[in-house]
């Protein structure tokens, strides 16, 4: 069938530039994410205790189970999208062309898991923020949310072409 290309074949010349091509876009969206969590980590929802109170340099929210929530959201996150990083990065040193099919589809999985627990971390993230203003809490938590049908829905649909 036209524009289908042979799974079966890992081997043709047309799988391993669509693999390639693959490999690049997922690199770039591992390496966004893995920035993003990093910088969202290191800047905290709602600030730290300045020099002056009891904890200096601690986040000012971690006593809120949202914060907490988004704490581990973020670095869930942080871990996965470094860890396809990394799978990327040793993919093109494996002799087998199956093996890096198989690791390249562990490294997509990695960047799922890591867009999902990223989305987790700003919609926890937002809510510890916006606690005090809860309409908009609840707002931005549902339409935040409104992500994993979606990614499920796109996933199902690109299986569909398999």
């Amino acid at each position: 069938m036209k524009g289908k290309v042979d799974m079966a074949n890992s081997d043709s010349e047309e799988y391993q530039k669509r693999l390639e091509n693959a490999a690049t876009a997922h690199l770039v969206a591992a390496t966004l994410i893995t920035t993003v969590t990093f910088a969202a980590g290191i800047t905290m929802p709602g600030g730290f205790v300045g020099n002056d109170g009891t904890h200096p340099g601690s986040a000012i929210l971690r006593s809120s189970a949202a914060f907490v929530a988004f704490v581990i959201f973020n670095t869930t996150s942080l871990v996965f999208s470094s860890s396809a990083v990394l799978i990327h990065l040793l993919v093109p040193l494996l002799p087998k062309p199956e093996s890096r099919a198989n690791f390249s589809m562990v490294a997509w999985l990695f960047i799922l898991v890591a867009m999902v627990t990223m989305v987790g971390a700003f919609v926890t993230g937002s809510y510890a923020v916006l606690a005090h203003s809860a309409g908009l809490a609840i707002a931005s938590c549902v339409i935040g949310l409104s992500f994993i049908p979606i990614l499920f829905l796109i996933v199902v649909k690109f299986y569909s072409y398999f």
